[in-house]
């Protein structure tokens, strides 16, 4: 029973990464490019991270616990970068971009490790 639910649990983190992915790699299509095509280098940063934190995504289907690990730190450098950017006032952004490669991170981390362990040896 146990592994059933962490199976599940693993499950919702990777489609909730995927939903997260796909979402920000049209907005780096969209936005991002249309930026650097006018000649806006500020987006670079974030696009970079951004790109970090999904490439931790595809990762995470061959390697599932170096993947979220990399989605996870691909998200808190995200955010921490909005975050010190934006100032205090601008957490709200901090938090779109970061959360939603945080949680499906943290939670494919545990999910996986806890998979490992109820395993038999």
């Amino acid at each position: 029973m146990k592994t059933k639910a962490i199976n599940i649990l693993r499950y919702i983190a990777l489609g909730s990464g995927f939903l997260a992915s796909v979402f920000f790699l049209f907005f780096l299509i969209g936005e991002g490019i249309a930026d650097l095509i006018e000649g806006k280098t500020a987006v670079i940063p974030i696009l970079l991270m951004m790109l970090f934190a999904v490439a931790g995504f595809a990762l995470a289907f061959r390697k599932p616990r170096i993947g979220s690990l990399i989605m996870v730190a691909g998200g808190i450098v995200m955010a921490v970068y909005l975050l010190l950017l934006g100032g205090v006032s601008e957490i709200k952004m901090s938090l779109i971009y970061g959360l939603p490669f945080i949680l499906p991170g943290l939670i494919l981390y545990f999910a996986d490790s806890k998979r490992i362990r109820s395993q038999p040896a």
